[in-house]
């Protein structure tokens, strides 16, 4: 059992995750796959998303804010100091993970990359099973009723 004061101890940094896969999207991107419209101006395709990655641009940045001005750590691999609860975690408790998600399906959809689209539910499963298990996990640990209480009143996403 690890200590609070060592964090959640992920075995990796969560922004790499969906970084990765749209790395590998990219790469990939030259095989012969496709089934979405190539990138030829603004049709409905480019509009979701363009709106899927304003809301992953919001959503990471508001809560960033929101737990500097709240005095904890934004960054998953240290340790937490309190439970944030306003913002965006009103609606979600992982508005991080669930912004970076959007981001990358965003960005997969503006510039047409299938297997970043297909990329998008294995990294979000990633994120559920790898991440947020160790964090609320951890969280549970350190805060205890008062994680608890959160767990009953904010869903794990959407």
């Amino acid at each position: 059992m690890h200590s609070e004061d060592s964090g959640p101890q992920l075995p990796i940094a969560p922004p790499l995750v969906p970084l990765t896969a749209l790395i590998l999207a990219i790469v990939l991107d030259w095989l012969p796959l496709r089934f979405m419209a190539g990138p030829v101006g603004f049709n409905l395709q480019v509009i979701a998303g363009v709106v899927l990655l304003l809301v992953g641009i919001w959503l990471d940045t508001s809560a960033v804010r929101l737990f500097f001005r709240e005095g904890t750590n934004p960054m998953p691999t240290q340790p937490a100091l309190k439970v944030v609860t306003t913002g965006p975690y009103r609606f979600t408790r992982n508005p991080m993970y669930l912004g970076m998600v959007a981001i990358l399906l965003g960005l997969s959809l503006i510039f047409s990359l299938e297997w970043g689209v297909i990329f998008t539910p294995i990294v979000w499963i990633i994120m559920d099973r790898v991440i947020v298990l160790r964090e609320e996990a951890y969280l549970n640990r350190k805060f205890g009723p008062h994680y608890q209480a959160l767990l009953t009143q904010t869903r794990r996403w959407l």
